[in-house]
C-alpha cells in the first residue's frame, strides 16, 4: 500500500516539475529547464517502475486463467465441427473425404491447444464413429443401386 501512495506522490511530482521545466525553457532559462526536465524525468521513470515480486504470482494465475480459456475454447471448436458433420441441419451427408480433411485441420489445431490425452481420444473416438457410420451408408447405397442396375 506505501508503495502505490510513494508511486503517486512520485508521479505528482513528475507532472509538477515538468511543467516547471516547460515554463522555464519559456522565458529562456535553458540550464534552469534543463535541470527541471531531468528532475521530471526521474520522478516519471521511479513512479511507473515495474516490481517482480507481487507480480509473478499475478503473472502464473493468467497464464492458467488463459490456459483454461484456450482449452475450452479448443473443445467448443471440436464440438461445433463435430456436430456439422453429423447431420444436424444439413441435406446431403458427409462424405469420407470431407470428414478426413477436417479431422485432419482439427486435430493441427489441438496440437497447439492445451488438451487433454482422455479429450483428445473421445474426439478421436467421434471422428471413428462418424467414418463407420459414412462408409456404412456409401456402401449401402452401392449396394442398393448395384440391385437396380440387374
Amino acid at each position: 500500500m506505501i508503495e502505490k501512495i510513494i508511486r503517486w506522490i512520485l508521479f505528482c511530482a513528475g507532472i509538477i516539475t515538468s511543467i516547471f521545466a516547460g515554463y522555464m525553457f519559456y522565458i529562456d532559462n535553458i540550464a534552469g529547464g534543463a535541470a527541471w526536465l531531468a528532475v521530471a524525468v526521474g520522478c516519471l521513470s521511479f513512479s511507473v517502475r515495474v516490481t517482480h515480486s507481487s507480480d509473478s504470482s499475478q503473472e502464473i494465475q493468467d497464464s492458467e486463467d488463459n490456459d483454461q480459456d484456450l482449452h475450452d475454447l479448443a473443445i467448443l471448436i471440436s464440438d461445433i465441427a463435430l456436430m456439422s458433420l453429423k447431420n444436424i441441419g444439413r441435406t446431403v451427408p458427409p462424405g469420407t473425404k470431407e470428414i478426413e480433411g477436417l479431422e485432419k485441420k482439427l486435430n493441427h489445431f489441438l496440437d497447439l491447444m492445451p488438451v487433454d490425452k482422455t479429450e483428445r481420444e473421445e474426439i478421436d473416438e467421434e471422428f471413428d464413429r462418424l467414418k463407420n457410420r459414412t462408409r456404412r451408408n456409401e456402401s449401402g447405397k452401392a449396394f442398393y443401386k448395384s440391385g437396380f442396375r440387374n
